[in-house]
């Protein structure tokens, strides 16, 4: 990372700038040099000074009552300098944490783990849509003060970097910020990533798509009866569903009429389809209401003591823009469940007894599985990303079949950040669950290594 200095309140009374030797000899500046100085989307005339030696432990840049306040910088706050094309300079990072309406003020405890992280790395702030200021090319947010260990409420200038958090995405406020920030500055651009675009997009892929269950836009019922001839059994999901809510499984059971199923509440509810038209009433009950579905192949899953199983992998930018996996869980269905969310009952697995009762089912070693995971995960988000992106996190949802073979079924593009468990085979994963996003806003906003 870049060189931070502390930021201190000078006593001059026009808007000066008080630099460090280092930085004179580093830029060629000289002691009353008019130079442009942008912190965000603000920007002001200073003068620049000489600063005096002090006994300060950290370096430090000084500016006066007047610039601070133009620029919108809290004091004690640590700062990198870098120069831009024009010949301005630029202080930063400036961070900001877009989230939902509801976590502003009410929740911030939510944030404060990527603010103990940030705590030497520019200005991080959360925010809600509704706090931005186009006109003054501010926006009203919470910081963390470290000294009084609680939230603070701030006007900051625009971010150079932003995290949503929102889900979804709140576009109009996208548009807001990149008419000031620019393009490609803020990230997780699409959080809810609906199950038809994630099969055409992951289809394009030459080796992707070799893992996608086959998959159509649900339109008629005669299309149920059409797939369930080629695979025995169907999924009928809502085309934008989270945690499992109004999915149903349709199978051919050898009777002469399919039997279905679905999760409502943690119970399971099933019944007979006397006729393929009947699926329409069963949408409504699973569903609650009228909604897109998509109806996708079964696959005939591999168990873990007697239920399925899936694996949700993570795929996270660091702080050069790629694509990093953290960690990665499994979970389960027990007794009656056929899904693998948490809302519908399931439960995690600890990855060792995961390991001991799937690795002597597969026609491959351990390594080969953890390769096939990290190249479809890595895959899948490269293939989001270039639709979609700027994408930052992923959460992907992966099944096996009974010969072992790995199956792509969806993608979160704003998975929880609070890992479920601390696991031995990622130790770090609870704490770059936090770090890895500022890394790549830092990335983002020109102030990394990199």
């Amino acid at each position: 990372m870049q060189k931070r200095y502390k930021i201190y309140c000078t006593e001059h009374k026009k808007n000066i700038w008080s630099v460090p030797q280092e930085l004179i000899d580093q830029y060629g500046l000289t002691a009353n040099q008019s130079i442009t100085l942008k912190c965000g989307a603000k920007s002001i005339d200073v003068i620049t000074r000489l600063l005096p030696e002090g006994n300060s432990t950290d370096p430090v840049l000084g500016l006066s009552p007047e610039a601070l306040k133009q620029l919108c910088i809290p004091l004690e706050t640590f700062m990198g300098v870098k120069q831009e094309k024009d010949g301005a300079f630029r202080l930063g990072p400036v961070i900001g944490i877009l989230t939902f309406p509801a976590h502003v003020p009410a929740r911030l405890g939510f944030y404060r783990s990527y603010a103990k992280l940030n705590s030497h790395n520019g200005i991080l702030y959360v925010f809600r849509g509704r706090s931005i200021n186009t006109q003054k090319r501010t926006i009203t947010g919470y910081s963390y003060d470290y000294t009084k260990n609680t939230w603070s409420e701030s006007e900051f200038p625009f971010p150079d970097a932003v995290i949503d958090r929102c889900y979804p995405n709140p576009y109009i406020c996208h548009i807001w910020l990149e008419n000031l920030i620019g393009r490609n500055r803020i990230f997780n651009k699409k959080t809810m990533i609906d199950k038809l675009q994630f099969v055409k997009v992951l289809s394009r892929d030459e080796v992707l798509k070799n893992h996608i269950p086959e998959t159509w836009e649900y339109t008629v019922a005669s299309q149920l009866m059409s797939m369930l001839q080629d695979h025995g059994e169907v999924f009928l999901k809502p085309v934008n569903g989270m945690k499992g809510h109004g999915i149903i499984v349709v199978n051919n059971t050898g009777r002469d009429v399919p039997e279905y199923s679905y999760m409502t509440g943690g119970k399971k509810y099933t019944g007979l389809l006397s006729s393929p038209k009947e699926i329409s009433d069963v949408i409504k009950k699973a569903a609650g209401r009228k909604r897109p579905y998509i109806i996708q192949q079964g696959i005939r899953r591999m168990n873990f003591k007697g239920g399925p199983f899936s694996i949700r992998t993570w795929a996270m930018k660091n702080g050069k823009g790629q694509w990093v996996i953290p960690g990665m869980f499994a979970k389960g269905s027990f007794g009656e469940g056929f899904l693998t969310n948490f809302t519908a009952g399931a439960k995690l697995i600890p990855l060792k007894d995961f390991y001991e009762s799937i690795l002597p089912r597969l026609p491959y070693s351990k390594d080969r599985l953890l390769s096939l995971l990290k190249e479809l995960t890595l895959g899948t988000a490269e293939a989001l990303d270039r639709e979609f992106g700027p994408l930052g996190e992923l959460g992907l949802d992966i099944v096996f079949d009974q010969e072992g073979k790995p199956w792509l079924i969806e993608a979160n593009g704003n998975p929880g950040i609070i890992p479920i468990f601390i696991q031995k085979e990622y130790p770090l994963w609870p704490m770059l669950l936090y770090k890895y996003p500022l890394d790549y806003a830092t990335f983002l906003a020109g102030f990394s290594d990199n």
